[in-house]
């Protein structure tokens, strides 16, 4: 048989790959943060008619000359070039800006994406809504003065509308107050409603109605520790009570209806939610058994370029914000060594490098923009060229079959004839 058959089938099915390839890229044109890809051809084997010759002092050399015994698909690159911005208005959906991935839970398996249309399930986990999959990040405490970090195990991001911050002893760092006007203050939204121990600063106060510590004197540099948290009672300042005929009295809409309030030194109308003394409070005044209702909740959460998750959290009377936590953001050394595993997820391969993972913008990550997801990458300018290219190369090889069976045809009627 003729060679050029088999070199021109071997272009035929390479030709068909390609094809594929356009078509699946043509078909995600609008997938949220697709990457296209493309494919590349390469030689196969040639047979050596005759071999090269080396020149001598008197003849020159003679080139080798072989006949090409077809082509082959060389490589399926994934274009990793990032695709336009598409915004969204949505707080939950975000793009990165560069290089790097979202990190990923799928039933177990860490797995890695591009797209960021996230949603909250029943219970506040942030998700990827066609799979379920939790997205991964760290997560704050109490205490949101420290930078993330990420030598701990990742965890799904969660911010629950309703919920309260996180609570515990912490230790206030210096820098964390702020002076104003001859004071220095710090706010928590895990104080709002509760009661504390304040240890380590000078003339210090705790406001439980706006979660605020309040020093007359800059922070010692040991920072200042808040323990015994207490969500079942408050302490109330003097300075809250108004006189009014003769007694003291405080209301709080937050407390009517509340069974089992008792107050050192007084009384409280549960129908009013007021609190009454017989005589002016000299320091604070001990209210118990209120059952955290002063807490204050989470109403709404923004997300930075950092990929920082802030909430405001509110308790009716005041509000603070909180750090509730970060979105990991994984780089590679070979972002496209990356195996596609479907529903826009990819996994480490052994060409890809392993996941460093880390806050967004920081070592090559790219940054968070919030409330935007990522269009796909596909241009169909040059999908459709690439596809003008294919069908004339694929037309090119069949020709050259029907011109080889055209040859041999010639030799089958030698015998006829």
């Amino acid at each position: 048989m003729l060679r050029s058959l088999y070199s021109a089938i071997s272009g035929l099915k390479n030709h068909q790959i390609k094809m594929d390839v356009i078509g699946n890229n043509i078909s995600n044109v609008n997938t949220t943060g697709f990457k296209r890809s493309r494919v590349t051809f390469s030689t196969m084997l040639s047979q050596t008619m005759k071999g090269a010759g080396s020149p001598s002092a008197n003849q020159g050399g003679t080139n080798p000359a072989q006949i090409g015994l077809g082509s082959m698909v060389s490589s399926i690159d994934q274009i990793m070039t990032p695709g336009s911005s598409q915004t969204t208005g949505k707080n939950t959906d975000v793009m990165i800006q560069g290089s790097g991935f979202f990190v990923f839970s799928n039933a177990g398996q860490t797995v890695y994406g591009r797209a960021g249309a996230f949603s909250l399930d029943e219970s506040g986990n942030l998700i990827e809504p066609g799979t379920g999959a939790f997205v991964m990040g760290y997560m704050w405490g109490a205490y949101d003065g420290d930078a993330a970090d990420w030598s701990q195990a990742l965890v799904p991001l969660k911010m629950q509308i309703g919920s309260y911050p996180p609570s515990g002893d912490f230790t206030i760092k210096a820098g964390d107050f702020i002076e104003n006007e001859g004071v220095w203050e710090y706010t928590n939204p895990a104080l709002i409603g509760a009661s504390a121990t304040i240890t380590g600063g000078t003339g210090t106060s705790f406001d439980p109605t706006t979660g605020k510590v309040t020093l007359t004197a800059a922070p010692p540099t040991t920072g200042v520790a808040v323990s015994s948290i207490n969500y079942n009672a408050i302490n109330l300042k003097a300075g809250s009570f108004a006189e009014n005929g003769g007694v003291w009295e405080y209301t709080d809409p937050a407390l009517v209806g509340l069974t089992g309030v008792t107050v050192t030194g007084g009384s409280f109308d549960s129908a009013t939610g007021k609190i009454t003394l017989t005589a002016a409070p000299t320091g604070d005044v001990t209210v118990s058994g209120v059952n955290g209702r002063l807490r204050a909740t989470l109403s709404e959460f923004t997300i930075d370029s950092n990929g920082i998750i802030t909430g405001i959290y509110g308790s009716g009377k005041s509000a603070a914000s909180h750090r509730i936590g970060q979105l990991a953001i994984a780089g590679f050394a070979n972002d496209a060594g990356l195996q596609n595993l479907g529903n826009s997820f990819y996994s480490a391969s052994n060409n890809s490098g392993t996941a460093k993972i880390g806050s967004a913008g920081t070592d090559g990550r790219g940054s968070i923009v919030p409330s935007a997801i990522e269009m796909s990458n596909v241009d169909l300018s040059q999908e459709f060229t690439d596809m003008i290219v294919t069908q004339r190369g694929f037309q090119a090889n069949s020709r050259v079959i029907t011109v080889s069976d055209s040859l041999l045809q010639e030799l089958i009627d030698l015998k006829r004839g």
